[in-house]
């Protein structure tokens, strides 16, 4: 944990920096001159952005385990945390991902994190059994508190994404929400979700990921904010992954669908593990 305080001190206020650079980011892509605002911006938040590089010049990208300090320390207040953030945002995508009656049978959750896709979980009624899983015990703990009262055997467990302890072919769908994004080597943890999805079963997965709109995409480039240096070790998770990229490379899954939201910096996959020939 003595990372994570670390930096916290070394970079406070970067939060409100980040956010600014956010507004800033809209205000380009609606057509204000971004010369401008990325002057005012850097011009305000130099000193928190100057704190923040020689942090990250110091220490480099943190490792899994300074990953998962920083989950371990957010798990108490979590949900209460993130829950102005992402009102409107990733719990109105996570109701959107998992439609009404999309899972059946058997299913799994890769990250399951404190819980929160329990309740859009709750629109698929012909769920037979749940089994979710996450790296960070701290997060696992809150999560086990949300599973009482199912129609169905639901269980949580400690496990790593990238080598998930599950016979292949062993669940009739995968899901994830901010899944790939907080593992190591997102396209090893994909490799894993496929391997344990029976064929014909649904992988569903909603992600941050790289901008896929140009102009979203440069203006973040200017003001510097993708990759962001500092987002792993205030949040957990990266947020520079191509996820269209990533999807689309896959020769062992069927892509029924991407659609993105925001910015075109959230994406949302329905994709499906096909049949052997």
């Amino acid at each position: 944990m003595a990372a994570r305080k670390l930096f916290a001190e070394a970079v406070k206020g970067y939060r409100w920096y980040h956010a600014a650079g956010a507004v800033a980011t809209v205000g380009a892509v609606q057509g204000i001159t971004l010369w401008g605002m990325s002057r005012t911006y850097h011009w305000f938040f130099a000193k928190e952005e100057e704190r923040a590089n020689r942090f990250i010049q110091k220490y480099g990208r943190p490792t899994e385990s300074q990953r998962m300090d920083v989950y371990t320390w957010m798990a108490p207040s979590y949900d209460e945390g993130v829950q102005p953030l992402e009102k409107g945002i990733a719990n109105k995508f996570r109701l959107e991902l998992l439609r009404p009656n999309s899972l059946k049978g058997e299913v799994l959750e890769v990250a399951v994190g404190t819980g929160r896709c329990f309740e859009a979980l709750e629109q698929s009624k012909e769920v037979r059994g749940y089994v979710g899983v996450d790296l960070n015990e701290a997060m696992l703990s809150v999560a086990r508190e949300k599973l009482s009262d199912r129609p169905y055997e639901a269980r949580v467990l400690r496990a790593d994404g990238h080598k998930l302890p599950f016979s292949d072919n062993s669940f009739d769908a995968v899901f994830g929400s901010l899944c790939l994004c907080a593992m190591e080597r997102p396209a090893v943890a994909l490799d894993e979700i496929v391997r344990v999805c029976r064929p014909g079963g649904q992988i569903l997965l909603l992600e941050p990921g790289v901008a896929n709109r140009a102009i979203v995409r440069w203006a973040q480039e200017q003001l510097a904010l993708v990759p962001s240096p500092t987002h792993e070790w205030e949040f957990g998770y990266r947020d520079d992954t191509d996820v269209n990229a990533l999807m689309r490379s896959r020769t062992d899954l069927e892509v029924k669908e991407i659609q993105t939201r925001g910015m075109g910096n959230w994406y949302l996959v329905w994709a499906r593990k096909p049949q052997p020939e």
